[in-house]
């Protein structure tokens, strides 16, 4: 039985490389066009397994040759797929995505099977020696979905060593602010970006939004996703700024998705806050210098070289103890 569960949608990503993107109306011409698994919790997922994790995932997958393929990858990756759900007529999830030539991407997505994963096809036993899951805010977008959330979150609940974390994106906000906001106390951290916040917090500046949803909405951590500026760290009243690792970004693609699995892995093997914040970003950068997903070139090697390389820059010396943590991680000291 897995170590960490992540749940959320499978799809397969088409990712199209174009020079700018176009106005409504006209066109681009793509210079290249690639196929990559991908979903954000199974980017999450894959990162966890290529830091040598136990990792199992729960989701669903159609009856066509895309979700064989999708499978196979995962499971090249080391993770297990015991807990994945087939569905008999809904085809796997597709998503289509223009990635511009500074790094930036757009997506469109179709859910399919995804929207379909059954609450009652979950297996109690899966998670017998479960400390972790981590979850999708894409999953609350569909009543299937959402109901095998809320099994998952009282099978963890019934658990003393079980500790659970929400990745929140944009559409599940705009459409399931409430249903979020209504869980954050059973949440032990929750990983948006500052839009997010901001959508979950009735507009309020971040440092109002974040107030407003750890005091007023019973968040217990926040760990805020800044791009290029890095992330910011909010336990209690502890408000940290964590700089971004300076990578040649190709793709930033999957990026987020890594940070997340930073994170849980920091917290998971016993690292504070503020260095499993500065693993999230560090992990999130590798994935930028690849193009597509990018989670299967993270690996404990290129993650610790990156965070070598950043040791003594002046913009990691407020930060630096939490380097210090890292690097005493990777080198087995802790």
């Amino acid at each position: 039985m897995p170590d960490i569960v992540v749940m959320g949608d499978i799809n397969v990503d088409v990712v199209l490389t174009i020079p700018a993107y176009p106005l409504p109306g006209t066109e681009a011409v793509a210079t290249s066009v690639q196929m990559h698994t991908g979903g954000s919790a199974v980017n999450t997922a894959i990162a966890l397994a290529k830091m040598d994790m136990d990792v199992g995932f729960i989701g669903r997958v159609g009856p066509d040759p895309l979700a064989n393929q999708v499978l196979a990858d995962l499971k090249a990756a080391g993770v297990d797929c015991s807990g994945v759900q087939f569905d008999p007529k809904v085809s796997t999830g597709l998503i289509f995505i223009a990635v511009t030539i500074d790094g930036e991407r757009t997506m469109f997505g179709a859910r399919g099977a995804n929207s379909f994963t059954q609450a009652s096809a979950i297996d109690p036993t899966y998670f017998k020696n479960c400390r972790w899951i981590h979850l999708s805010s894409y999953s609350f977008l569909a009543h299937h979905q959402y109901e095998t959330i809320l099994t998952v979150l009282d099978i963890a609940e019934n658990s003393p060593h079980t500790r659970v974390s929400l990745d929140v994106g944009t559409e599940p906000v705009i459409r399931a602010r409430s249903q979020i906001l209504n869980l954050l106390p059973r949440l032990d951290v929750i990983l948006p970006n500052e839009q997010e916040i901001s959508l979950l917090a009735k507009g309020l500046s971040i440092d109002d939004g974040l107030n407003y949803l750890l005091n007023g909405k019973g968040a217990s951590a926040i760990i805020a996703k800044r791009g290029r500026n890095g992330c910011l760290l909010a336990v209690g009243d502890k408000r940290i700024n964590l700089p971004s690792f300076n990578v040649k970004a190709k793709d930033t693609t999957g990026a987020g998705d890594s940070f997340n699995a930073g994170v849980v892995l920091g917290r998971l093997v016993g690292l504070s806050w503020e260095s499993s914040a500065a693993l999230g970003n560090a992990m999130g950068g590798v994935v930028t210098t690849h193009d597509g997903p990018g989670a299967t070139f993270v690996n404990r090697n290129t993650v610790s070289k990156l965070i070598e390389q950043h040791f003594f820059k002046d913009e990691w010396a407020p930060a630096r103890p939490a380097l210090e943590e890292l690097t005493a991680w990777f080198e087995g000291i802790i």
